[in-house]
């Protein structure tokens, strides 16, 4: 994408931060290390901490899902109140016998659940990526 202005207004600022790529820094063994967030699959809360999960790790981020909801670029989506996904790495979503769907990861065995009041949202998300 091009935007050609003769300044910068916050709001092209805005949408600069969102489609550029950004690194989070999140804990792992009593390390701080830098994430690029390409790699996370999702983000997840587990007893009142967020977990930044790759396809083969997870780490303890500082933020709550709220404040990385405003940070992220626009390819991680609200999933449900406790995740948030980055829809580039969706492979699958499956419905079971309740009604539940999963979401299925490319080259990774973690799964996490769509909320039926985020799924609309979900698939609108997908839908845009497949054009």
């Amino acid at each position: 994408m091009i935007v050609e202005c003769h300044a910068p207004t916050s709001e092209i600022q805005s949408w600069i931060q969102k489609f550029h790529t950004e690194a989070i820094v999140v804990s792992r063994d009593d390390r701080d290390v830098s994430l690029n967030t390409d790699d996370v699959l999702f983000f997840e809360t587990e007893a009142e901490s967020v977990f930044a999960h790759t396809s083969k790790d997870s780490y303890r981020t500082r933020y709550r899902l709220y404040e990385l909801e405003d940070k992220l670029p626009n390819s991680f989506v609200r999933i449900s109140k406790s995740a948030i996904v980055n829809i580039n790495h969706v492979a699958a979503i499956e419905r079971n016998i309740t009604s539940a769907r999963s979401i299925q990861f490319f080259d990774s065995h973690k799964v996490v659940y769509v909320s039926r009041m985020y799924f609309p949202n979900v698939k609108k998300h997908l839908d845009e990526r497949s054009l």
